[in-house]
């Protein structure tokens, strides 16, 4: 009896295993590394960690080329991918600014974070669309000056061998809605730009993986946190409003393979090491509430509402 049960634990722990490893896309986390790479607790438990993939932050330090060259050869000599580099941005970095100067400005700060990222071996520069607040009656002039900025960083990032992911925002930024996001970058081609998906950003979080399939095979990165369906938190995934499994759902629908790019951090937790293990172990129990809900029979057709799973 116990061989027999054995094989059958083995067998349904083998089919969850195929299960999970159906969903082609890996954990990763966004940094902002310090100044000093050889002492930067936060690199070394990164290094140290199971993550995939790193987001790091611009900051003015990396423009030094000693510090793009320290970080990327102790990553090179990790499992851990350079997935992106997300851009500055702010009322003074906004490629939408009207005024005399603002776009050149914004343009040369965001080229810094291009070049960091290439140095870097990254593939991918994360920007924002504008800063805010966008009063309705100048919406239209802002959407084309974003357009004409994403054209010409387009072109540089495609020159040095990566793509610009244009991140859905939220409440009155350009890009807070699936359409805004496809009118800025209509003009851009695929491999200048695609875009980052920003879980906590959606106006209606029910939306969330029909804005997956909207987007498509151009959603190139991710940002993952939760929040409370009204504004941006940035809470660790199960302690807010969104259906993570439905999510998680939708993106292998459309075969993402690309990075979940963490932006957020467990207040559990004392170290980094420790944060990092809880994110790791935060994304296994989103892939299996995910393969949960796609081995029960189809309750919608039943007319019983989906649960949604709830809790740290």
């Amino acid at each position: 009896m116990f061989l027999e049960s054995t094989q059958a634990h083995g067998s349904a722990a083998g089919k969850a295993h195929k299960d999970i490893m159906e969903y082609q896309f890996k954990v990763g986390v966004s940094l902002r590394l310090g100044e000093s790479p050889d002492e930067d607790e936060n690199l070394r438990a990164l290094i140290g960690s199971s993550m995939a993939h790193v987001e790091i932050g611009y900051a003015a330090y990396c423009d030094d080329k000693a510090w793009t060259a320290s970080v990327r050869k102790k990553l090179d000599a990790s499992p851990v991918n350079i997935n992106s580099v997300h851009a500055p941005f702010s009322h003074e970095v906004d490629i939408s600014r009207l005024d005399d100067g603002g776009q050149a400005h914004a343009l040369e700060q965001i080229g810094k974070a291009i070049v960091m990222a290439e140095r870097l071996g990254a593939s991918i520069v994360v920007l924002h669309g504008s800063a805010e607040p966008i009063e309705d009656n100048e919406r239209a002039e802002r959407i084309a000056m974003s357009q004409s900025s994403l054209d010409i960083l387009g072109s540089q990032a495609q020159a040095a061998g990566l793509r610009l992911a244009l991140e859905l925002l939220p409440r009155t930024c350009l890009g807070n809605t699936t359409g805004e996001l496809q009118e800025l970058l209509a003009d851009v081609p695929p491999e200048h730009a695609g875009f980052c998906l920003d879980a906590n950003h959606p106006a209606d979080h029910s939306q969330l993986p029909t804005a997956v399939k909207q987007l498509g095979k151009r959603i190139i990165t991710l940002h993952i946190s939760d929040y409370d369906g009204i504004d941006e938190k940035h809470w660790m995934p199960f302690v807010g409003v969104v259906d993570w499994g439905a999510f998680a759902n939708a993106l292998r629908d459309i075969q993402y393979d690309g990075a979940f790019i963490y932006e957020t951090r467990p207040e559990a937790g004392d170290t980094m090491e420790e944060k990092l293990e809880i994110i790791q172990a935060n994304f296994q129990r989103i892939l299996t509430t995910a393969t949960k809900i796609r081995r029960k029979p189809d309750n919608r057709k039943a007319g019983k509402p989906e649960s949604v799973e709830r809790g740290c």
